[in-house]
Order: structure tokens, then sequence, then C-alpha cells
């Protein structure tokens, strides 16, 4: 009877271990947002989590806000797949120039800075984002003396097309399609959209 007692006794301590274990562990499909905003200005202001490219349909929907408290802000919830959106912060209401930085919300620890300089990183989508940011950015410090705007936006048009490309299987190349197909020619277009996978 004793050692019978003993057997229920240890299958429930362990069933109640590996439970509690269960509630400590991360759960899958959240993600937590960290952010550092290094501009004071920005210190009280509304920060948006929002669409990273606007819907000619229904403009930009805005899925989450904060506010700046003591340099940093924090958004965190439940996601089924990855999904790129874009953080949205003005110093003023009537700011036309405000910060923004396309992120890609997927599970894990997602680190970003916003202000005078702009980072994401944390996670595997994340740096990728990052990576191609820089890319584009390196690409418009090109010095471009003497050359036509054509030429220009042809040279530009084609960098986007091979990042697109070298990114097609993550939501970065859906997003970079999203966001520079005004910049492609239909040529392109559609080899990017038979590239991705998509109408």
């Amino acid at each position: 009877m004793i050692k019978k007692m003993k057997r229920n006794l240890t299958g429930v301590l362990l069933t109640a271990l590996m439970m509690g274990a269960c509630n400590h562990a991360p759960q899958e499909g959240t993600y937590h947002l960290r952010g550092m905003v290094t501009n004071p200005k920005l210190e009280g202001r509304t920060i948006y989590l929002q669409d990273a490219v606007k819907n000619a349909a229904v403009g930009t929907l805005r899925y989450d806000s904060t506010t700046v408290s003591e340099g940093r802000f924090v958004f965190s919830g439940k996601i089924n797949a990855p999904e790129v959106r874009e953080l949205f912060i003005q110093e003023t209401d009537s700011d036309r120039f405000p910060i923004t930085l396309p992120i890609v919300l997927e599970p894990g620890e997602i680190n970003t800075k916003v202000g005078d300089i702009v980072l994401v990183e944390g996670t595997g989508l994340n740096e990728e984002m990052m990576q191609t940011l820089v890319a584009i950015d390196r690409f418009k410090d090109r010095d471009f003396t003497g050359k036509e705007i054509k030429e220009i936006k042809e040279a530009f048009a084609g960098f986007v097309l091979e990042q697109i490309v070298k990114h097609a299987s993550s939501p970065v190349g859906k997003y970079l399609y999203k966001a520079y197909q005004n910049k492609l020619n239909e040529k392109q277009q559609a080899e990017v959209r038979k590239t991705l996978g998509i109408g």
C-alpha cells in the first residue's frame, strides 16, 4: 500500500513539475519587441506599430501603440506567421518627416533603436531586414556625379530587383516588392511576381 502511494505521489510531483516547466517556457508564436529611443524630443510621444506599406484601398492600418517612457518602449503579442510591420513616430503631430523603421514580427526577442539612427536585431528575419536596409542606404550613398536621372533610376530598379530575388524566400522579399514595385518596369514586376509566386 505504501509503495503504491509513493508511486502515485511521484507521478503527481512529476506532472506538477512538467506543468510548471511549461508555464515558464517561451510561448510559441509570442514576440517581445523592446525599443530604445535616442532622440530626447520623442520622450512622451506615441509610437505606432502599423502596416509597413500603405494600402491604397484602406490606407495605413495601425495594430498597436504605446508611449515612449524614459527613452524606452515595449510591444508584445502573438503572431501565427512572420509579418513585416513598421514602427512610426513623430516629434510633433504636424511633423512631416516622421521616423519609420520596417521590422519583422516573429516569435522571439526583437530589439530596436529609433531616433538619429535606426536599428533592428535579435531574430533571424530582423537581422536580414537590417542587412537589407543597410544595403539600400549604401546604394543611396553612391557617387552618381555625372549620371543622368534616368540612369540612376534604372540602376536603383536593378538593385531593388536583385535584393527582392535574394530575399524571395522570406517576408523581406515580399516587403521590398510592395514598397518599391513602382520603381520597377513592367517586365521586372512580372519577373518578381513569378519569383515570389504572387498574382
